[in-house]
């Protein structure tokens, strides 16, 4: 890396930056969550992103979209899709991949896991904060 990109960003607005704070650390809790049921199940990150970007696919993809979609090389794609295949979390038809009813109900788990990191950051909230928090969410219903 050169000089010119490893500058650190210029300081933003003090609400994005008190944001930016509170969703890492949310975040960083939700995906323990995640790692954790990922672990349970044996899944690499590898199929963790193929299976976030079965599941936001709008239809079967190739294995290109979901090369694209996942951040992954296609290389390595093929072998991923493969060990999810293998153990009846996606199906294929026509070099078409989408989840399998297991590969959904997986998603579900994952998406399950998140929430209760999310449910464990605000439950480790002072009740100041979270009192904020609460305001600040109603203000934009």
């Amino acid at each position: 890396m050169n000089a010119s990109t490893s500058r650190v960003p210029a300081p933003t607005e003090p609400l994005v930056e008190a944001l930016a704070t509170r969703l890492r650390c949310a975040e960083l809790i939700a995906w323990g969550q995640i790692t954790m049921r990922a672990e349970e199940f044996a899944l690499s990150f590898q199929d963790l992103r193929l299976l976030w970007a079965l599941a936001t696919s709008t239809g079967p993809s190739s294995a290109s979209e979901l090369a694209r979609l996942s951040g992954i090389s296609l290389e390595m794609t093929y072998p991923a899709v493969g060990r999810l295949r293998g153990r009846g979390y996606v199906r294929e038809e026509r070099r078409r991949y989408s989840l399998h009813e297991d590969g959904r109900e997986l998603i579900a788990k994952l998406d399950a896991a998140h929430r209760e990191g999310i449910q464990a950051y605000v439950d480790g909230l002072e009740p100041r904060d979270r009192k904020l928090l609460d305001e600040a969410v109603r203000m934009t219903q």
